[in-house]
């Protein structure tokens, strides 16, 4: 029977996927394998949107594309780069989503990049796996993103996001570093039952209560030097809350 289920899992093109976001299509798949680079950078709305002259030196431009349909990605395999970020020397690709965003169970076996990337609505990235390098930096969540029973095995970068509801870390397992400086979090955030196995980095981030920290786990460094909770010092708060 594991078998039979192995051969009829399906495999896609990105190009597919990127094809149905330009016209105008709702993307939905489950259980199967995408191959190729998914690039949502590289939409037909793309649009220049800034350019900086320098005095000396190139200009730098940057570039973003709308990803105006729902995603949704349930116990889906990305073979290669997901990419809502990247640059090329002096040129910045930003893809920023209108609608749900849905990767749920699913396993990213390459880098995923989410940099300045905008989530309006549902963000759901619960019970996946990320293999190598997951970069949220500078991403701005209007709602409570869902990253709960993640697992990351590389590096997961948050460094400057801006959550504006409740984000769930719950369950997550960090093997590698967890960086979540200068992250501004709303009261309600759980980390409940989450492992840091390498350095939990909160530096200069900010928390409201109420906070769930109920067995989480550090294992390796934490930084917790210039956190506030409530304004006020977090090292007091996370020592009588133990």
């Amino acid at each position: 029977m594991l078998s039979l289920q192995v051969q009829a899992q399906r495999t896609i093109s990105s190009s597919e996927i990127i094809e149905k976001i330009n016209r105008g299509e709702t993307v939905r798949y489950e259980n199967v394998e995408i191959e190729g680079v998914l690039d949502l950078t590289d939409l037909e709305n793309r649009q220049l949107v800034k350019k900086d002259n320098k005095w000396f030196g190139s200009d730098s431009e940057q570039y973003e594309s709308q990803v105006e349909v729902s995603l949704t990605f349930v116990k889906c395999t990305f073979r290669d780069d997901v990419l809502a970020y990247y640059n090329d020397d002096n040129r910045t690709f930003i893809a920023n989503f209108e609608d749900d965003v849905v990767f749920s169970q699913c396993s990213f076996l390459r880098d995923s990049e989410f940099k300045y990337s905008e989530f309006p609505r549902e963000a759901d990235f619960s019970n996946s796996i990320f293999e190598e390098n997951a970069n949220f930096k500078y991403a701005e969540f209007e709602r409570g993103p869902d990253f709960s029973q993640c697992v990351f095995e590389e590096e997961a970068n948050f460094k400057y996001a801006e959550f504006d509801d409740q984000p769930l870390f719950a369950g997550v397992v960090f093997e590698d570093d967890a960086n979540f400086k200068y992250a501004n979090f709303p009261d309600g955030v759980s980390f409940e039952g989450s492992v840091f196995n390498e350095l939990a980095n909160f530096k200069y981030s900010k928390f409201s209560e109420p906070l769930n920290l109920d067995n989480a786990v550090f294992n390796g460094d934490e930084d917790f030097k210039y956190t506030k909770i409530n304004g006020k010092d977090f090292t007091t708060y996370l020592l009588k809350n133990r």
